[in-house]
């Protein structure tokens, strides 16, 4: 069965048949620094669905409180922001002008539309977001269809949600009671970056393109509730937005007068410095690791969770982050590893792998050794199978969820890549304005760190034993250094 076909048949037996709340009245939400919005009343009725707010109990960071102890934003509130930040795209378009071709009936149907696909954008996500993205990449008709929509996990199980029978009678009914046209296919496409024609791609851009609006949300609101400052004009931003078509087609974009490069520049650099203070925290990896380590146990061991056992990706569905924190079962390894995840006792760097701690020169390690890395970063199943031969190295009872080989995929600025400045006649990439490689390949030289993680139990072994397979497999020298940055006692 295609995944796809999983789904809608998940959610005929799990839903039965989603609720329509009729809301008399829009509402008013209040948020931390961005203010107080109004919400219309069908929006009011999609937040209450189950699927969002399932949200609530989804962190959008993470483990990532572990070392940030105020990050504990879920992926609820970074929905609601998500729908702010399209409101304030789309107005700012209207006010320079760019939709003045639409007519006000279009464009009320198109932002309607819009803040509908935005609020359900996550509702793929399992438990501690993009960490369970790592585990279900295991499963044969995800690899399918995130190969087939070219997008990504929780957004093709997104995207075939929306798509779903039970999801088309609640849209019919939602559109009958208020009178609006909440198009099926149009909000499901905008998730996986696609319109139906060419002339509207600008509209599935700003929720899922170059400059979109889950990028404005994520990135200022990851900085916030960390901690970590960074300084970008998001007002700028919105200002420089314009839509063009892409020279030599009809396709239409969303792109950036010459007035939005400093503000984009500013945040494609703290894309990467959020990278590098939160999503690679070495400490993060070690328990996204851990956690990573529980639900394939519960998968290979076929223990229930809540009674049903997860025995395809839809049962993620299920699930949110205290489920797994709460697990009680009768399997040793994983109660060990939930106890652990709870009192802080995390995976510990047995080496670390990264241009200072490899015999190797700085630009045959940036344009060759990198890409052995990635080659593995890329296909979590490559390292699980690595994880499996290195405990079987070790022996004395280690398994594979004792241990984590963690190869983290570095930042990717794609957008830099894109003719989406116009400046004049000319329509640029920010590749050809600022250094953009000069960046990423400053990261993969002083940021970059892979991990070989263990139990306090088999750390020495793993350092011994780990040496000497990622030697073997990637034909490098390891120096001192990874084990002195390991800070192995």
């Amino acid at each position: 069965m295609s995944l796809e076909s999983e789904i809608n048949e998940f959610t005929k037996s799990y839903y039965d048949e989603l609720p329509l709340f009729e809301i008399r009245e829009p509402k008013v939400i209040h948020f931390t620094k961005i203010g107080t919005h109004l919400f219309t009343e069908p929006e009011i009725s999609i937040i209450d669905l189950p699927l969002i707010q399932r949200l609530r109990y989804i962190l959008q960071l993470g483990p990532a409180y572990n070392v940030y102890p105020t990050a504990r934003h879920s992926r609820f509130e970074h929905t609601l922001g998500v729908s702010i930040r399209i409101l304030q795209m789309w107005e700012a378009l209207e006010k320079n002008g760019s939709l003045n071709l639409l007519s006000q009936m279009k464009r009320k149907k198109i932002i309607q539309n819009l803040r509908i696909a935005s609020l359900l954008h996550d509702i793929g996500h399992g438990p501690f977001s993009h960490v369970s993205e790592v585990v279900l990449n295991d499963f044969t008709s995800i690899e399918n269809a995130t190969i087939k929509e070219a997008a990504k996990p929780h957004e093709v199980i997104g995207y075939y949600i929306i798509k779903s029978d039970i999801m088309g009678n609640y849209l019919d009914r939602l559109n009958n009671f208020y009178h609006i046209s909440i198009n099926q296919d149009e909000i499901a496409n905008y998730l996986i970056k696609k319109t139906k024609q060419d002339e509207t791609q600008y509209i599935a851009d700003l929720l899922n393109g170059e400059i979109d609006a889950d990028k404005l949300d994520y990135i200022y609101r990851d900085s916030y509730f960390s901690g970590v400052e960074l300084s970008f004009q998001i007002d700028r931003l919105l200002y420089a937005l314009i839509i063009d078509k892409v020279p030599g087609t009809t396709k239409k974009k969303l792109m950036l007068s010459e007035r939005g490069i400093l503000p984009f520049e500013q945040l494609l650099f703290s894309k990467i410095v959020l990278y590098s203070s939160i999503y690679h925290h070495q400490k993060i990896r070690a328990i996204d690791n851990m956690i990573i380590a529980i639900l394939r146990r519960l998968i290979e061991c076929e223990i229930p969770v809540n009674g049903k056992e997860i025995e395809s990706p839809v049962d993620f569905l299920r699930l949110d982050d205290s489920d797994i924190l709460n697990l009680k079962t009768t399997d040793e390894k994983i109660n060990e590893l939930c106890s652990s995840l709870k009192k802080r006792r995390t995976f510990k760097r047995s080496l670390v792998i990264s241009y200072k701690t490899i015999d190797i020169e700085k630009d045959e390690f940036i344009q060759n050794k990198m890409f052995d890395f990635l080659q593995y970063a890329e296909y979590p199943r490559e390292i699980r199978r690595l994880n499996k031969i290195l405990a079987e190295r070790i022996g004395k009872g280690c398994t594979e969820y004792d241990v984590a080989i963690d190869l983290p995929i570095p930042p990717t600025l794609p957008a830099a890549t894109q003719r989406i400045i116009k400046d004049g006649n000319k329509y640029l990439p920010m590749a050809d304005i600022f250094p953009h490689k000069d960046w990423l390949d400053a990261y993969i030289s002083n940021k970059w760190f892979g991990y070989v993680f263990a139990t306090e139990k088999f750390r020495e072994d793993a350092k011994k034993e780990g040496k000497e397979l990622i030697e073997e497999r990637f034909k490098i020298k390891l120096t001192s250094e990874a084990e002195n940055l390991a800070k192995l006692s």
